[in-house]
């Protein structure tokens, strides 16, 4: 949020930092490879504490590098290393979150995972624009680096029970495949993958727009306090709520209904009059939304993991999550460029709405034709 804003700033467009953005989901696509390595390595803490050690030496490096167009390589690659250390990181979390939490509360706690990481960004983001603003440009990296490490301390005093597994690293390579076949070949598991891979409520119009506020004529404190502080305590309720909407509804359902409302959000925003009071009401609003449907996401992810891989499973389907959103993004970017901030708002709109509509088919054509799941079709 920061990154994009200061940048724009100073004259780089936003397809430069659509790119920049990608390259900070990038990893998040492959971030099923650092699931095994989690289950079968080094205990969830230590891999935490060595991840958020390297996130914090990324922020320096983001204090130390220019913010303008040449910089802007330099800038991917700190982007990128960043990433992966997050996605590292986010893998320990969840596999200390399986070995320690039973399945009946994993929807309200998929609601608090969200509310961290949208809150947590909207906070840390709105902090991180005032200060580009009022203290200088590298003091947002440089306090983004002690949160950071603020943040390891929590999981220094949780204890983790030994994981279910054998002991021997083949054997537990074996048991994780086992799992996660037996997780492939069941309806439940094929509509949870189908879910991770919907282009709907991905967020990433929201994402790019702190580049392209101009256009609602909004400065960098309405910015900071939309998309910052009030964004960050907004959407934690939004997130909470879509939670515990899981624990009285299917997740899907929950997930498809609120991303329906997102998509209807975003092309009121584009269709409304682009003054600072739309941009903000707009923003937070959306956000709110937003906030409900990640929860929902987790939840389908949280609902699939079993005790002994929960790390590669989660990240599998994170993965897969992230594969739609970064490619929203580049499409985006692209489209922003063409088409105006308008354009950019009605195709995330579209890609939402078309999605959400060929799943319900594909998923009713499924109940009718298959109700079975695919191991007992295949037996049959």
């Amino acid at each position: 949020m920061t990154l994009g804003f200061v940048l724009g700033h100073h004259g780089v467009s936003v397809a430069a930092v659509s790119g920049l953005v990608s390259l900070a989901l990038l990893p998040t696509t492959w971030s099923f490879v650092m699931g095994p390595v989690v289950d079968v390595s080094l205990t969830p803490r230590r891999w935490f504490l060595i991840m958020v050690t390297v996130a914090a030496a990324c922020y320096g490096g983001f204090a130390i590098t220019p913010m303008s167009g040449p910089a802007v390589p330099l800038l991917g690659v700190l982007c990128f290393c960043l990433s992966v250390a997050v996605v590292c990181a986010g893998a320990s979390g969840t596999a200390a979150m399986a070995l320690t939490t039973p399945a009946s509360l994993r929807g309200p706690i998929a609601g608090w995972t969200q509310a961290a990481n949208l809150g947590g960004a909207g906070l840390g983001g709105g902090l991180g624009l005032w200060l580009a603003g009022h203290a200088g440009e590298s003091a947002p990296a440089l306090t983004m680096a002690a949160i950071t490490l603020a943040c390891a301390m929590p999981l220094m005093f949780l204890k983790i029970p030994p994981r279910a597994a054998a002991a021997a690293p083949v054997e537990r390579v074996r048991d994780i495949g086992r799992e996660i076949w037996s997780l492939a070949r069941t309806r439940t598991g094929v509509l949870a993958i189908m879910v991770m891979t919907m282009p709907a409520a991905l967020g990433a119009a929201v994402g790019l727009l702190p580049a392209a506020a101009g256009a609602w004529h909004a400065s960098s404190d309405l910015v900071a306090l939309v998309r910052g502080a009030l964004g960050g305590v907004t959407t934690i309720p939004g997130c909470l709520l879509g939670g515990y909407l899981c624990r009285r509804f299917r997740h899907r359902t929950v997930y498809f209904a609120t991303a329906l409302v997102y998509a209807a959000g975003l092309a009121a925003m584009a269709l409304a009059p682009h003054t600072p009071l739309a941009f903000g009401s707009f923003m937070v609003l959306n956000g709110v939304i937003l906030g409900v449907s990640f929860g929902a996401l987790t939840s389908v992810n949280y609902d699939a993991l079993g005790p002994t891989s929960p790390a590669t499973v989660s990240a599998g389907l994170s993965s897969l999550s992230n594969v739609p959103l970064l490619l929203a993004v580049l499409l985006l970017g692209q489209a922003e460029a063409r088409l105006g901030v308008n354009g950019m708002l009605l195709t995330e709109a579209a890609l939402g709405a078309v999605s959400v509509a060929a799943y319900a088919v594909l998923a009713w054509w499924w109940r009718v034709e298959a109700p079975v799941t695919l191991a007992e079709a295949q037996a049959a």
